[in-house]
């Protein structure tokens, strides 16, 4: 019996849950990322090169306003924690970047329900300092998934996409890497 009450409880929670993606209302929250890629340093052409392997997480928190229904834009500030061991074993590193830069999303799904699906594309810019030198950094990214609303103002999304780095270390190195991302997050949809 306490099973049924249960599950009664959690449909009609979830019958209720419905997103607030209208004009006017402000997008709160944030996002944490996976992403595990291949690198290639090239230092001079010809000279000694090497691969690396990284594994990258990030916190990237947001604030969005919807212009029109279902599209909002934004800005985002990202922290991020890199480590990495080359192929062939023996070098590792870790990294710290920062990034920020503009974000838009546009939700398919009309207004009201309780599952969407959304796109989302970003393109920041950022600095870090790594063997004491300042770091150039440029990142695009593109990701799509569906969002989970919890209630009348909460979501929870699970994202998948695509991302595009660049990174130039001041008169040494230029590197660049793509990839693929997995995020998962967390948004707070709130009326002006």
């Amino acid at each position: 019996m306490k099973k049924l009450i249960i599950s009664y409880l959690l449909i009609l929670f979830c019958l209720a849950a419905n997103s607030q993606i209208t004009k006017g209302y402000w997008l709160i929250g944030g996002s944490g990322k996976f992403h595990s890629f291949n690198q290639k340093f090239e230092v001079a052409p010809g000279n000694a090169n090497t691969d690396f392997n990284y594994t990258d997480i990030e916190l990237s928190p947001s604030v969005g306003y919807f212009v029109k229904d279902r599209l909002a834009f934004g800005i985002r500030p990202t922290f991020s924690s890199r480590k990495g061991e080359n192929v062939g074993g023996g070098i590792r590193t870790d990294m710290y970047r920062f990034w920020i830069g503009p974000f838009s999303r546009y939700y398919f799904l009309k207004p009201g329900k309780q599952f969407n699906i959304l796109t989302e594309i970003s393109y920041q810019i950022g600095v870090s300092n790594i063997w004491g030198d300042k770091n150039k950094l440029e990142k695009f990214s593109t990701m799509v998934g569906p969002v989970v609303y919890l209630n009348n103002s909460v979501g929870l999304e699970f994202l998948l996409g695509y991302s595009s780095n660049l990174e130039e270390i001041e008169g040494i190195v230029m590197s660049s890497n793509k990839g693929v991302l997995f995020g998962i997050g967390i948004q707070v949809h709130l009326k002006k």
